[in-house]
């Protein structure tokens, strides 16, 4: 079992009210396999520069990331910098955005990318996710698929980009993107639109206020995590789909008691994320911290469907 994730790897720089972190390793592909990495093998598909550091090759060579699809070209890797309302850090301001070597970004697949059990097409053009798409699919005709998108596609690329939806197994995006591809204000109403273009699942990301997941049977509202330590929110939403596919494909269920899980999974795990800067608490996290607050969180928000720590295993095969 294995995921392949196409998408950014990036240096960030990145300013809160706790303080300033310099060319974090930060990017969609990268946030996405370290959450991922905890449940399944993934396999990153992104292109860097000439100054990417070998220290951050081995941190994710120690995660047990499987970097065959990772590659390297002249110039300099994606770079974004940005600094978020010292009030209110759902708004951020960006101050300065490179594409640098991802703005030729072309993404090569080795045979055993193109087998995985698990494709997500993070936020890249549509055009780029569609071809990957297809060749996943002459592979591995069974592969799961889920993607990301963001407005610049939704208004530029709207054509191709419902190509990519109707051939999803989950499209997961934020609400603004929801209510823009529906057309519709109310967010219930969106998801199961959205369903309509033929996507299974619709997972609405509200961040710090949780998420929406619409499956062909079931309507769950997931409230976020209650954390009072939230230093940095970039990548959280990455994240949360890195542990939600993980996940999923941990258990090789898409079911859907399986995709709530993945919700709930993805949303204690994106509430790791944003406690420190950059991937730090991703790197620091195991299972067991990953259980303790899964405990904390499906308690509070009033489910039945809890699992003791021995089911909890059994359910990942641990």
């Amino acid at each position: 079992m294995a995921i392949t994730v196409v998408g950014s790897v990036a240096y960030d720089t990145v300013t809160t009210l706790y303080g300033k972190s310099v060319r974090q390793l930060g990017g969609s592909a990268i946030h996405f396999s370290l959450a991922a990495s905890k449940f399944t093998e993934v396999i990153p598909v992104g292109v860097y520069g000439e100054d990417f550091k070998d220290s951050d090759l081995n941190l994710l060579e120690a995660s047990s990331i499987n970097l065959s699809n990772m590659h390297q070209e002249k110039g300099l890797t994606f770079f974004w910098e940005g600094e978020y309302e010292k009030d209110n850090m759902n708004n951020r301001e960006t101050i300065k955005t490179e594409l640098n070597v991802f703005e030729d970004f072309n993404p090569h697949l080795n045979d055993l990318a193109k087998k995985s059990n698990i494709l997500f097409l993070a936020n890249i053009n549509p055009e780029l996710q569609l071809d990957v798409l297809e060749k996943v699919k002459t592979e591995n005709k069974n592969s799961f698929v889920g993607l990301d998108t963001m407005d610049l596609w939704i208004n530029t690329s709207n054509d191709v980009l419902h190509k990519v939806i109707k051939n999803s197994d989950v499209v997961m995006i934020d609400q603004s993107e929801a209510r823009m591809i529906s057309g519709l204000n109310n967010l219930k109403d969106a998801g199961f639109k959205i369903m309509e273009l033929s996507s299974k699942n619709v997972v609405i990301k509200k961040g710090e206020h949780g998420a929406l997941i619409f499956t062909s049977d079931q309507y769950y509202a997931l409230p976020g995590f209650l954390t009072n330590n939230v230093k940095d929110p970039t990548g959280a939403g990455d994240s949360f789909a890195g542990a939600f596919f993980g996940l999923l494909d941990r258990v090789n269920s898409y079911n859907s008691k399986d995709i709530f899980m993945a919700g709930v999974i993805g949303t204690v795990v994106a509430s790791f994320m944003v406690e420190d800067f950059g991937v730090r608490a991703l790197i620091e996290l195991d299972m067991n911290m990953i259980y303790k607050r899964y405990i904390t969180y499906i308690k509070s928000i009033g489910y039945s469907f809890i699992l003791d720590e021995t089911q909890f295993k059994d359910y990942l095969n641990l």
